[in-house]
């Protein structure tokens, strides 16, 4: 069984967009969840995993942003192909290798596809192991959905939870995988650049050691 959510804040949108594209990648056993009425992203996911994690015979939680569109029916079967590895913990459509954590918008080793509102760019060839996956698409695990949640101090700016989320999946020694799952994100253009630098600062303290308090401390026999 494969569960689709979504965290809900336009309830148009989501009936417009991401619920018909459900219903075109579901199968007669999926459920599907929308999750309105919060303030942020992370929580509402961190509850559809907890709802996941009681559910018997759960192959894959698949959390989508509520102005992402899949395209057709051939979600689950690419899922049940790469989760047959059972390392692999999270997979997307949109991915990036070298992703330097303070600026991880500029990763230029990008793979799979990014289509959004205006057009499609085609990047490195799927499937791929990558970094981190965009989170407008997550396709988590039933071990993820066990052992991983989303980080709720990271909700004020919206960014950089997929990043965190990736980056978790990788420390426990899973696999984060890119594959060209197709989907339309009909995305509004925001200029929130001051938004994702704030983000991008606290998970380049929080992953990279050499941010950390205390990093230097005795280096070079000081």
């Amino acid at each position: 069984m494969i569960v689709f959510g979504t965290a809900v804040s336009d309830r148009d949108v989501y009936e417009r967009v991401a619920l018909p594209g459900i219903r075109r990648a579901a199968e007669s056993d999926a459920l599907i969840w929308d999750y309105e009425g919060y303030d942020s992203l992370q929580r509402p996911c961190n509850e559809m995993l907890d709802a996941a994690r009681e559910l018997d015979g759960l192959e894959a939680l698949v959390l989508l942003h509520q102005d992402l569109e899949l395209t057709d029916g051939s979600l689950p079967p690419r899922v049940r192909a790469l989760l047959a590895d059972r390392r692999v913990g999270v997979v997307g459509s949109f991915g990036a290798r070298a992703v330097p954590l303070h600026r991880w918008t500029e990763s230029t080793d990008l793979y799979g596809v990014a289509s959004v509102t205006g057009g499609e760019r085609r990047f490195g060839p799927t499937p791929a192991d990558v970094e981190v996956v965009d989170g407008s698409l997550l396709v988590l695990a039933p071990w993820v959905v066990d052992a991983v949640r989303f980080d709720e101090s990271l909700a004020a700016d919206f960014h950089g939870y997929d990043v965190d989320l990736c980056r978790r999946v990788l420390a426990l020694g899973g696999r984060v995988v890119c594959d060209d799952i197709p989907y339309r994100h009909q995305m509004s253009p925001r200029d929130d650049r001051q938004a994702v630098r704030r983000a991008g600062v606290r998970l380049a303290e929080r992953w990279d050691p050499a941010l950390r308090p205390g990093a230097w401390e005795g280096a070079f026999g000081g």
